[in-house]
């Protein structure tokens, strides 16, 4: 396993414009910076206006049908400017392309690159082939132990707040889930090249940063020593001028005990944990392959909040999964309930193919499951809203990311809010306030806000002070 580093310029380079469009995870919002990354270096400069962009290229995500879906409504709306803009590249990457590769080419005539998120360092020669007037599909693999991690450039993070890869793929092979097929088997990045990429963010700024991985906890299998999830964090934790340390996701089955047991301990690992549960039915967890119990589930939820009592928790939950059952689902509202996760992400099943589970009869109708997904959603909302009050009147701590975006304001219905910056929460929470100074200058900056209103998803608040610089 390697590092690789982004082409450097050639000394002269035309100039190119590309317009990234990234549907998905984490994971893919950090592949989309990797390859702006590699562009780069090729003379390309990123633009918001895909009217205008010389390439135009779509990141995606397979995990559920309905991100496939809007996959192909993007290709079709783009099909006009395409037309009126023959030299225009149009590309689609992520996890859609890699299961589809070829085929994606043949099906759709006017996309001009298919690659898969292996591929992203081979960027300047498909690039190449383009100029040459070929239309390239390109969706091998690497091998685990010789897999290629691109090194992050500093420059390529615009914020206070960064993504690090750690691993990629999975090994997990749970029953719906197509990650290992379009991602591929578990490797962990070297604990040297991790450390030299967030010294280097730090130094550029960044006081924040997020460790990926499709199952994060998995880092360190395959790398000398044998080196265990916890030895990175307490490692990464310790790099002098990072605020904040993040991760996910973590697999329940794979959330060990020493790793629980930082938080509340690491004073900038950030009190708050996703750990997806799925399903509240032992029944369907067998079914699904998860390789855990509602009961060691619930274990994992006691241990972490033994060591770190305000953490925030979120999850995911499937229903209408292949042969669950009115009483399997009532288990799950009841895990839910027990919980009481801060946030939920609720889906209905839909098969993946390929899959084991795409294999079994979808026996759960869709206006069941539909019934289901509303029912799991309204029991979170009232949870999600109760642990949303136990901020009212608290001072949070927020990393300033910057303005209040417009979006976030009418959605909230908080109006006129000019001079407000927004941040997060160490527990991942949305806080707005009025600063005392321009946006500019602080952003990236710790400010402690004491909370006055709660918001469905959001707080706003006053400041009280900034931490000293």
């Amino acid at each position: 396993m390697i590092g690789t580093s982004p082409t450097d310029p050639p000394s002269e380079v035309p100039s190119r414009t590309v317009h990234v469009i990234t549907h998905g995870c984490q994971m893919n919002v950090h592949d989309s910076r990797r390859i702006v990354q590699v562009l780069a270096g090729l003379g390309y400069r990123e633009t918001p206006d895909p009217a205008g962009a010389d390439l135009v290229l779509i990141n995606t995500c397979s995990v559920r049908a309905r991100p496939e879906n809007k996959v192909l409504g993007t290709l079709a709306r783009l099909r006009p400017l395409k037309e009126f803009r023959p030299g225009m590249r149009l590309a689609v990457c992520g996890c859609v392309a890699q299961q589809h590769g070829q085929d994606l080419l043949d099906r759709v005539p006017w996309l001009d690159l298919v690659f898969g998120p292996d591929r992203i360092p081979d960027l300047p020669r498909m690039i190449r082939e383009l100029d040459e007037g070929g239309r390239v599909a390109a969706t091998g693999m690497d091998d685990p132990e010789d897999y290629r991690f691109l090194e992050v450039d500093p420059s390529s993070e615009p914020g206070p707040t960064a993504f690090v890869t750690v691993t990629k793929g999975c090994n997990r092979f749970c029953s719906y889930c197509i990650v290992p097929f379009v991602r591929g088997r578990e490797a962990s990045k070297p604990l040297d090249l991790l450390v030299r990429e967030v010294r280097g963010l730090v130094a550029a700024g960044v006081r924040e940063v997020t460790l990926l991985g499709q199952n994060v906890n998995a880092w360190g299998r395959g790398l000398p020593g044998d080196p265990r999830f916890a030895d990175l964090l307490e490692t990464v934790s310790a790099i002098p001028g990072l605020r904040r340390l993040r991760f996910v996701t973590s697999h329940p089955a794979d959330a060990e005990d020493r790793m629980l047991d930082l938080f509340g301990r690491l004073p900038n690992l950030a009190p708050y944990l996703h750990l997806p549960v799925q399903a509240g039915s032992d029944a369907v967890l067998q079914r699904m392959h998860r390789g855990y119990t509602v009961a060691h589930y619930l274990g994992r939820l006691e241990r972490v909040r033994r060591a770190c009592p305000d953490i925030a928790l979120s999850t995911d939950v499937i229903v209408g999964f292949p042969g669950e059952t009115r009483e399997d689902f009532e288990a799950t509202l009841a895990l839910v309930q027990e919980a009481r996760f801060d946030g939920m992400f609720s889906f209905a099943y839909s098969p993946r193919p390929g899959t084991a589970a795409a294999r079994w009869p979808d026996d759960v109708p869709a206006p069941e499951k539909a019934v289901r997904l509303a029912e799991v959603q309204s029991l979170q909302d009232a949870i999600s809203a109760s642990r949303m009050a136990r901020y009212r009147g608290r001072e949070v701590e927020v990393l300033v990311e910057g303005p209040s975006r417009d979006a976030t304001r009418v959605r909230e219905g908080i109006g006129d809010r000019r001079g407000e910056v927004q941040g997060r929460s160490g527990t991942n929470v949305p806080v707005h306030f009025r600063s005392d100074l321009p946006a500019d200058q602080v952003r990236g900056r710790m400010a402690r806000v004491r909370v006055d209103e709660v918001l469905a998803h959001s707080l706003r608040g006053t400041l009280v002070q900034w931490e000293e610089t």
